[in-house]
């Protein structure tokens, strides 16, 4: 399964046709999920945790691959390429760390590597 926030409806297309290629399922993701934790994204029970967005919150493009094996997550990841679809701000995949992390927690740990990351080029 893939999650997915993507506002443009053109590019979040062109995800789901890239995805169905390869037999994968996408779930649209928005505000409404933040608070979810990726587990319960995927398994469909509705664990939340409170969370205090920062004003004016903006929810970033995001990928997130749960539960796929390696195999097709590169397999995706060549089709994605291969389409010529513009990246995704964030990517992850959900792991036994973050699987009971919401969705914002995520976004925020993503957001902090990849600063850290641009910071040490």
């Amino acid at each position: 399964m893939i999650l997915m926030h993507i506002d443009s409806g053109n590019k979040a297309a062109a995800v789901c046709r890239v995805a169905g290629q390869i037999g994968e399922t996408v779930k649209p993701i928005g505000y409404k999920e933040l608070n979810r934790t990726l587990l319960s994204l995927h398994t469909g029970k509705a664990v939340t945790k409170e969370i205090k967005l920062p004003p004016l919150y903006q929810m970033p493009e995001l990928l997130v691959f749960i539960g796929m094996p390696e195999a097709r997550l590169d397999q995706f990841l060549d089709a994605y390429k291969a389409a010529g679809i513009e990246p995704v701000a964030l990517k992850a995949v959900a792991t036994l760390h973050n699987s009971n992390w919401t969705v914002f927690e995520l976004i925020e740990a993503l957001k902090a590597e990849r600063a850290g990351f641009e910071t040490h080029k």
